[in-house]
């Protein structure tokens, strides 16, 4: 089995991650924000993705190798350093 689902809803919490950090970034939500709302709303199909698939990855982790297991930690390091880079 591959992580193919695991990695898309990774993707998705990323997009969802760096936008919630981007509206919190000033301690309040407000109209100039909009932009970051209109950009999350562009990427709404890869977050219906991302989120589509979630039930298949307790199957997807059970087998995973040393690559697969490799893959997830370097997204997860990706996906702080993102939000990260939109909280400083």
């Amino acid at each position: 089995m591959n992580i193919k689902e695991t990695l898309e809803l990774l993707n998705a919490l990323q997009i969802a991650g760096v936008a919630v950090a981007k509206i919190a970034k000033d301690g309040k939500v407000n109209a100039e924000d909009l932009p970051v709302l209109l950009s999350l709303s562009m990427d709404f199909s890869k977050l219906v993705d991302g989120f589509s698939g979630a039930g298949e990855i307790p199957e997807e982790l059970k087998d995973l190798d040393e690559a697969e297991v490799m893959a997830i930690i370097s997204k997860l390091f990706v996906i702080g350093k993102a939000v990260k880079k939109e909280l400083e």
